[in-house]
């Protein structure tokens, strides 16, 4: 040790060991160099991860949590809801499309799409055949991985798939356990969807299949309170009209028409051999009262008296050369195409005849044939009414 001015200095007797220290001092810094990058890139993809995974919560919550907006303010119209499932399905699902489809009797009816991949609006029969078609009748979710292999083609002969369309999801909407619809999703890669997409999907089509029994629900009910309330206007004016059936006969024909959702309604009676008019509601172009129209079997209402029973013709256009030609003057008069006719009895005798009619090939629903009857028994009554007062 040298002192000098106040200040020590040290020097080391040991070359060696200075050497070593040295080394020493090197070493230890980049030990420590190498150990914290492995510990910052673990942490780093564990908060990755964690973040990705709160965002796909959070998106998927916000898209549940819109579609019940929607529902709830579309207790009538399902159109706004299967819109925006089928948007937020392609989008969290990360698919490049997503179709709906709602069974129509024997078909599929496309519904709502969402997407780049080209799609058409025609029908698709529910067949085992397709994708869509035996998702619908066995009731279970189908994942084909890669559609474009021989043997998911021989599997499925009739599907139509898009060209460029490789993976598909397709899972049935279910309500109380039947199948009203399916919705798919597609990739154009060869990329089988995830556990959680698979889930997701289920969650949409849960949400979809609430949606549509709501407004099936809400409009039963709205159509019984209709018709309920059309029902007590009818037998208010029976009421208070003992003697004049023809303010009742002319409510009859504008509820037919209003409630079964036809273009017009005719009441027509039964005067000698003839029908003639008397009551009228609708658009159409009608027959004047004077004119009459022969009670044949050749003529639509006709039949209906003569065989005492409803007749339901999807397509009049269709038939009148063969079935009922004497009809044929006014069908192409008109523009008939869909037509309705129940017989109006009085103890058992047909004394009449309500017709309610559709410009468009659109037949009546099980329920407004009923509803109808209802109308004609009304009709019926009325007529009773005042010929016994």
């Amino acid at each position: 040790m040298i002192r000098r001015l106040g200040f020590y200095f040290v020097k080391s007797n040991s070359k060696k060991g200075s050497q070593k220290s040295r080394r020493n001092s090197r070493s230890r810094p980049l030990r420590k160099r190498r150990a914290v990058p492995k510990k910052t890139s673990g942490l780093a993809r564990q908060n990755a991860a964690l973040k990705r995974d709160l965002t796909e919560s959070l998106e998927q919550q916000t898209a549940t949590s819109e579609i019940l907006r929607v529902i709830a303010s579309s207790p009538t119209d399902v159109q706004p809801v299967l819109d925006v499932v089928a948007e937020r399905a392609a989008r969290l699902c990360d698919a490049k499309d997503a179709v709906i489809r709602r069974v129509d009797g024997d078909v599929l009816r496309l519904v709502a799409h969402y997407g780049s991949i080209p799609h058409r609006d025609e029908t698709r029969p529910i067949s085992r055949l397709s994708t869509v078609g035996r998702a619908i009748i066995d009731r279970e979710t189908i994942h084909i991985h890669d559609g474009s292999t021989p043997e998911v083609q021989a599997e499925f002969p009739e599907s139509r798939r898009p060209v460029g369309v490789r993976t598909n999801l397709i899972m049935p909407l279910l309500r109380e356990g039947v199948a009203i619809g399916v919705i798919s999703i597609r990739r154009t890669e060869v990329r089988p969807f995830s556990e959680k997409q698979i889930a997701l999907l289920k969650t949409f089509a849960d949400q979809a299949g609430i949606a549509i029994e709501n407004v099936r629900l809400f409009n039963e009910i709205k159509e019984a309170l209709e018709q309920q309330t059309a029902t007590s206007e009818i037998l208010g004016v029976i009421a208070s009209s003992p003697t004049d059936v023809q303010p009742v006969l002319d409510v009859v024909a504008e509820s037919a028409a209003r409630l079964c959702d036809a273009t017009d309604a005719h009441i027509m009676r039964v005067d000698d051999s003839r029908l003639r008019l008397v009551a009228a509601y609708g658009p159409i172009p009608r027959p004047s009262r004077e004119e009459s129209i022969p009670l044949s079997r050749a003529v639509v209402p006709a039949r209906a008296i003569i065989d005492r029973q409803t007749l339901h013709l999807h397509d009049l256009a269709a038939e009148v050369e063969t079935e009922f030609p004497e009809s044929k003057p006014l069908q192409e008069r008109f523009g008939t195409r869909t037509i309705l006719c129940t017989p109006l009895f009085r103890e058992g005798t047909p004394i009449g005849v309500i017709i309610i009619r559709r410009l468009e090939v659109r037949p009546f629903t099980d329920k407004q044939i009923a509803l109808l009857k209802t109308f004609a028994d009304q009709a019926g009554i009325a007529i009773e009414n005042v010929r016994l007062f």
